[in-house]
């Protein structure tokens, strides 16, 4: 019977997705509260209501299912990137467009993005594990991206002279508060905020001479 057996099949590769989704909603929101260290197997089971021996069906260990979280929001992240890339965008226009679309993904994924960002396997001193490597990997991809836009900035005239890994350091910097504080309050204003983000970036903090 090989509809039979083929029917099957799909209903057990639905089910399997299903869990791994299930899975990985409810990793995203322990890590983000506990962090990837402070976080065991019995948290997430308890989180996502599969116990340890399923979950071991889908995922290695702790930092498999991490990886996967990581992979998952750096390929939303990138997806953006080349987004922003295609269109034929000023520089001051890429840059809210840019902006807007990273808090309509903070805003759509909270819990995705704290893990994100909050872990930050890539800042070791020197990567080692796997993880490490490939998150480093993402992080300087995502910052040339951003170099990228910079130096359309300055070839336009809307950044004064200076180092473009600056001023790339600065905007994920703003990026990151920008985030947590978004996190944290759980009333901000996004629209409101990416201007001000955008506004602190573009005039910076000093008064004028």
């Amino acid at each position: 019977m090989p509809d039979v057996e083929e029917r099957r099949q799909k209903r057990q590769k639905r089910g399997a997705s299903v869990a791994r989704t299930v899975i990985l909603s409810a990793a995203a929101s322990v890590f983000a509260q506990k962090g990837y260290h402070g976080t065991t197997m019995e948290d997430l089971a308890t989180a996502s209501g599969y116990s340890p021996a399923a979950i071991y069906k889908y995922f290695k260990n702790k930092e498999d299912l991490f990886r996967h979280l990581w992979n998952e929001m750096a390929e939303r992240l990138q997806a953006i990137f080349e987004e922003s890339a295609r269109m034929p965008l000023p520089f001051a226009l890429r840059l809210r467009w840019l902006v807007t679309r990273l808090a309509g993904l903070l805003e759509s994924s909270p819990d995705f993005v704290v893990a994100f960002i909050a872990q930050r396997p890539y800042a070791a001193v020197q990567a080692q594990t796997p993880l490490e490597r490939q998150a480093f990997e993402h992080y300087v991809r995502h910052r040339e991206q951003i170099i990228v836009i910079m130096k359309q900035g300055l070839a336009e005239g809307d950044l004064r002279e200076g180092d473009v890994d600056d001023y790339a350091s600065l905007l994920i910097g703003l990026l990151y508060e920008f985030a947590y504080k978004w996190v944290t309050s759980g009333q901000m204003d996004l629209p409101a905020n990416v201007e001000k983000l955008i506004d602190l970036f573009l005039r910076g903090a000093g008064a004028k001479a």
